[in-house]
């Protein structure tokens, strides 16, 4: 990697980290303006996940400190962690379910294979017990979120599989492997788009109740209409890290064709100028689409450690470095003393509403606000960075 940018990289992280706090940390811009309250949040998971890849590539002990000194003060003794969740009534609650806060909770490894705490493996166990054992399923899939009825969302499969899967291997003798793939496969069939040869957001297992169907819902098959491209890097991400826990060669065929039936129908729309993916995917010349980088850069991760776990053969190697370069040169900035990474969408999420004709459609993926230097894009930014410079 050009030793330059590779500075201005290292020079951004420890920026954003020198002057981050768990209550105004820089890279969480709901966070900042007031959407999501601060503490255990999953667009923190993604930063402390970017971060725990770059520890383990580079064994710098500042970066693993800095990850325990964030958690830490979040985790109490006996292992529990305050959760806020926003409800359907747009309010603030601690009783919820849901697998987005099992995505910092993938860190909690880390935490307590190096320090031996036990209230990091307390920390892990209350996870288990209170998100991913308590989640409903629909056709054998999670919930995306208890308050989404029969839902699923590819989102949840990057927040919870990779953590689960882990669980399973450390303690459950591997048992629930099956369970992990059969949620892989599944949500690719009740998303994926054979025309399009692209997933769309999500899935509602309600779809051929008129009543209960959501706005969004297709009646014939239950899909959404837009593809989001970082509905699909969250997708791809689960595939690729679920791939690399899982040590069973029959399971790790399956997924393997899932990479790269997924890898090939994205880059089926790779900018050939920018090597950047648009923000609805399939639709590049539609009014105010737009690059986009977080999901860009879950992409380009994806496809790079695919390569370097042989889920993917060697001549995909050079699209990932591609996709790399032209994101850094599109949206990877200089301001002031440092740098900025721009072009990210603040978040697009479906509902649970069954009469917001909006939700899903592709003005709501093109409308929302877009920002610099989420954790959503940085995180994915920094584990694409590790694996380019593996490389």
């Amino acid at each position: 990697m050009d030793k330059n940018l590779k500075s201005n990289i290292n020079s951004y992280i420890k920026y954003l980290l020198d002057n981050s706090t768990i209550e105004k940390p820089l890279w969480n811009k709901e966070v900042l303006i007031g959407l999501k309250k601060p503490g255990w949040t999953y667009i923190d998971g993604c930063m402390m996940v970017g971060l725990a890849g770059l520890y383990e590539y580079t064994k710098d002990e500042n970066i693993f400190n800095y990850i325990e000194n964030f958690i830490s003060p979040l985790v109490a003794e006996d292992g529990s962690v305050k959760i806020y969740y926003y409800n359907n009534l747009n309010t603030y609650t601690e009783d919820g379910i849901d697998s987005d806060p099992c995505n910092m909770a993938k860190v909690l490894y880390l935490l307590y294979d190096k320090t031996k705490n036990p209230k990091y493996l307390k920390s892990i166990n209350f996870f288990m017990d209170t998100q991913v054992r308590k989640l409903p399923r629909v056709e054998g899939n999670f919930w995306h979120k208890i308050k989404y009825y029969n839902q699923i969302w590819l989102d949840g499969l990057y927040m919870i599989q990779p953590f689960f899967a882990e669980y399973t291997k450390r303690y459950e003798e591997k048992r629930s492997y099956y369970d992990i793939v059969y949620q892989l496969k599944h949500a690719f069939e009740v998303t994926w788009d054979k025309k399009r040869h692209l997933n769309v957001h999500g899935y509602d297992g309600m779809y051929k109740d008129d009543k209960e169907r959501t706005a969004w819902a297709s009646k014939e098959n239950g899909q959404s209409k837009i593809v989001w491209l970082r509905a699909c890097g969250w997708y791809v991400m689960a595939l690729i890290d679920c791939y690399e826990i899982i040590d069973d060669d029959f399971l790790r065929n399956e997924i393997k064709d899932l990479i790269k039936e997924t890898i090939d129908g994205l880059l089926l729309y790779l900018d050939k100028d920018s090597k950047m993916f648009y923000q609805v995917v399939d639709m590049p010349n539609a009014s105010k689409n737009y690059l986009e980088t977080s999901g860009t850069a879950m992409v380009c991760y994806t496809i790079l450690k695919s390569v370097r776990l042989n889920a993917l053969d060697k001549s995909y190697r050079k699209i990932g470095l591609d996709i790399f370069e032209g994101m850094c040169k599109t949206y990877f900035k200089p301001e002031g003393d440092n740098y900025t990474l721009g072009g990210i969408c603040i978040g697009a999420g479906l509902s649970a509403s069954k009469t917001d004709t909006n939700v899903g459609t592709y003005d709501m993926y093109v409308t929302r606000k877009v920002v610099a230097d989420d954790g959503k894009a940085i995180g994915p930014f920094i584990l694409a960075y590790v694996e380019a410079d593996r490389a």
